[in-house]
């Protein structure tokens, strides 16, 4: 570090910079190539030194000739031109890989090892000064060139100068870089030091990790470097692991900077680069492979990591904040300036010398844009922050003064909240003993404004349509909601979401209907209420079925303040809920005693039924007077007509019978399923006539009809019939049930399909 900064010194202070070109010549044409290695003469001598011209090519640019086909062994040579060097010499960026260098037949400079068993092994990247003989006029410069790289041949800068000239030349180079270099590397100190100090250690460590990778690049591929410790090999071992490791550091500062960005896929990238990073030159340096290989195939490898992070970037790039985006330009200038010095280096584009350096200057401008950004916020941040806990103290010295005031308020909440639950609970006690719903639903009505009071409320029920509700209740008498309300809006309570119930403005606005036939229901929504509560029963298929829908405007000790309107809410909600359990239990109670007295397969009464009514209408018969007449008719032959056709034909027959005989009577009159093939029919107020009427039109209605099941024709039935009638039978209407029932047998003896009336001596 202190040579560096030495240089950088020197570098700054080098006041004859804008000299330091003046004198070079460029070599950059003229030269030509030989593919092998020269033999030698007896006496050891290099034969290609001073044969003829032999098969010398002339060579376009400086290195890589055509027809290389796999040789790793080359020499060029070029005649030196006139000049004015006192002592001249050869400056030559890179060469690929070792190599000699000859000047009329003398050994100048070596480079690497060409002979021996570590012949043209890789001895690293660096610049190379050949001292030349002066004058150079005349003379002609051999180099021997060998390399199992992809490349041969000289690159980059290749120029003849004063050798005094060459120190300065990359001091005034290379003080950008030096710089440049520097700054990362303090960077990343000032990283490790905070990360120790600091909970945010990854993305700390991610910035150094960057700043010292960079760093360590620049200063590594500098040719300065050479001037801090002259180590061409250990150098390049710097660079290749700062170069593998850089985007590692990119992918972590993604991980930890950029959360928009899938954590999993970040990860999995830069450990996959640094197992590269650490695999890559680890077998270079245990000579399992060559160094300068790697370089190419991680190349490739940096290519689609930049392509994957410019993909989760791009993504994303609308979702992110001016920090973020100051790194993702920064990004963005070193992958271009990286690409370009890729393309540079495989020659693909003629040499230039390329800044890589500006692409850490862009890293480390936007660390200090944040850095400033950061500091500014946390300066403003801290005034607000002394701000707020000057108002916090007020407020809270405020809060201490209202708190005796809402102990007040909240004792007084807990009574109220504690007497209603006693009144609902009454409430529901009494409901318990109710066996209708339309009994329990009056209770419950009577019972609301003791509930809800002192708030404001209403209560609606559906009318023909579900959703229109017409208002059957309200309180207290000043109130005036509206005559009508559409509840299309509002969910069941058990289904009902802080984001599926409407808000306060829109409860205000709730539209209201008007039929045509009331042009005097009120309008206007200004009126409707705040709170809307549905009263839904839910059935043994888990459906609901509104009973009407419960509005309430949020007044009173409960909801005064507004701390209390959700607790006050859910505490309506739930004995609503409470309600709407009861109701539904006694509705299913309701009809399950309603399924009880029905006969499953005609729908008509059952004979439990039929029992139930026949005494309490004989029981009105006999108290009034009035008269009373019973009808029990049979199904003939049904047992023959089952056997030869099947069940299914008979219960489609005894169906038919059954809607038959629910047609052919009055409304007022019962008919009931007696059991299998029988049937019978009470009429309350009818004398024996009536019924015999009847049931005369029902069988001759019977007699023309013809039953068909599953497309085949069952033909016609006829039926057996017994009537008996108070008082014109007999003076006890109890008596009339079996009465009727002998006349029955009498018809049935009779032959069947006929009407057989009961005589007062019918059971003698």
């Amino acid at each position: 570090m202190f040579r560096c900064i030495t240089l950088l010194v020197l570098a700054l202070l080098w006041l004859p910079g804008s000299q330091v070109l003046a004198g070079e010549l460029a070599l950059n044409d003229d030269w030509q190539y030989r593919w092998g290695d020269s033999p030698r003469t007896p006496d050891g001598e290099l034969e290609w030194l001073t044969a003829a011209e032999g098969e010398w090519k002339s060579l376009e640019g400086i290195g890589n000739p055509p027809g290389r086909d796999g040789r790793d062994s080359l020499w060029l040579r070029r005649e030196l031109p006139a000049g004015d060097w006192l002592q001249p010499a050869l400056f030559v960026s890179s060469l690929n890989l070792v190599a000699e260098a000859y000047v009329d037949g003398q050994h100048v400079y070596r480079h690497g090892q060409l002979e021996g068993p570590d012949a043209g092994a890789f001895a690293g990247w660096t610049w190379h000064a050949i001292e030349l003989p002066s004058p150079t006029q005349g003379k002609t410069l051999y180099l021997r060139l060998k390399s199992s790289y992809k490349d041969i041949g000289l690159w980059g800068k290749v120029v003849i100068m004063e050798q005094s000239r060459i120190l300065p030349s990359i001091l005034e180079a290379t003080k950008g870089e030096l710089v440049i270099a520097l700054a990362c590397l303090i960077v990343a100190a000032l990283a490790l030091v905070l990360i120790l100090t600091q909970p945010e250690r990854w993305r700390l460590g991610s910035l150094g990790l960057f700043s010292l990778a960079v760093g360590l690049m620049v200063l590594a591929e500098s040719d300065a470097s050479q001037l801090i410790v002259f180590a061409p090999l250990a150098w390049d071992y710097v660079a290749a692991i700062a170069y593998f490791s850089l985007p590692v550091a990119m992918a972590l500062i993604l991980e930890h900077w950029f959360p928009q960005i899938p954590r999993q896929g970040m990860r999995r990238l830069w450990l996959g680069l640094l197992a590269y990073a650490i695999i890559a030159p680890a077998l270079a340096m245990l000579d399992v492979i060559s160094l300068p290989p790697t370089f190419p195939l991680f190349d490739l490898i940096l290519l689609g990591a930049l392509a994957y992070m410019a993909r989760w970037l791009f993504r994303y790039r609308r979702e992110f904040d001016s920090d973020q985006r100051l790194i993702v330009a920064s990004y963005a200038i070193f992958a271009a300036i990286a690409i370009t010095d890729m393309l540079v280096a495989h020659g693909l584009v003629g040499w230039i010398s390329v800044p890589v350096h500006l692409g850490a200057l862009a890293f480390i401008v936007a660390m200090i844009v944040i850095s400033t950004r950061h500091y500014a916020r946390s300066q403003r941040q801290l005034q607000r922050l002394n701000d707020h806990l000057e108002q916090e103290v007020a407020e809270r010295t405020r809060q201490l003064e209202s708190l005796a005031e809402q102990e007040r308020q909240r004792a007084l909440v807990l009574a109220t909240e504690h007497h209603k639950t006693q009144r609902l609970a009454s409430l529901i006690d009494t409901l318990q003993a109710c066996t209708s719903l339309e009994e329990a639903l009056c209770l419950t009505q009577r019972a609301m404004p003791e509930i809800l009071e002192p708030m404001q409320g209403a209560f609606y029920r559906p009318q023909d349509q579900p959703d229109n509700m017409t208002l059957e209740l309200f309180w207290p008498t000043t109130y005036r909601p509206p005559a009508w309300l559409d509840t299309t809006a509002i969910p069941p309570l058990r289904t009902r979401t802080e984001e599926s119930l409407p808000a306060l403005d829109d409860l205000l606005t709730i539209s209201t209907r008007r039929p045509p036939s009331d042009p005097s229901a009120p309008s206007p929504a200004d009126n409707l209420p705040h709170w809307v509560f549905p009263l839904d029963l839910t059935g043994p298929d888990r459906q609901h079925r509104r009973l009407g829908v419960i509005c309430v405007v949020p007044d009173g000790p409960l909801v005064k303040r507004p701390q209390y309107w959700d607790r006050t809410r859910s505490f309506i909600e739930l004995g609503v809920s409470r309600l709407a359990l009861v109701l539904s239990s006694i509705a299913l109670q309701e009809e399950l005693s309603a399924l009880s007295y029905r006969d499953d397969l005609t729908g008509l009464h059952n004979r439990r039924y039929f029992d139930e009514l026949f005494a309490h209408e004989t029981a009105i018969s006999l108290r009034k007077k009035s008269p009373l007449a019973v009808v029990i008719l049979d199904i003939d032959h049904f047992k023959k007509f089952n056997d030869r056709y099947g069940h299914a034909a008979g219960d489609t027959v005894l169906e038919g019978v059954g809607r038959m005989l629910a047609n052919s009577f009055r409304d007022i009159d019962v008919v009931c399923r007696f059991g299998g093939e029988e049937f019978v029919v009470l009429l309350p107020g009818a004398e024996a006539d009536d019924a015999h009427h009847r049931m005369q039109r029902m069988c001759h209605a019977l007699a023309s009809a013809s039953f068909r099941h599953e497309g085949q024709s069952l033909g016609t039935v006829s039926v057996s019939c017994g009537i008996a009638s108070f008082p014109a039978t007999s003076d006890d209407p109890s008596c009339l049930l079996a009465m009727a029932d002998s006349a029955l047998y009498r018809a049935k003896h009779a032959g069947r399909a006929r009407i057989a009336l009961a005589t007062p001596h019918e059971n003698d």
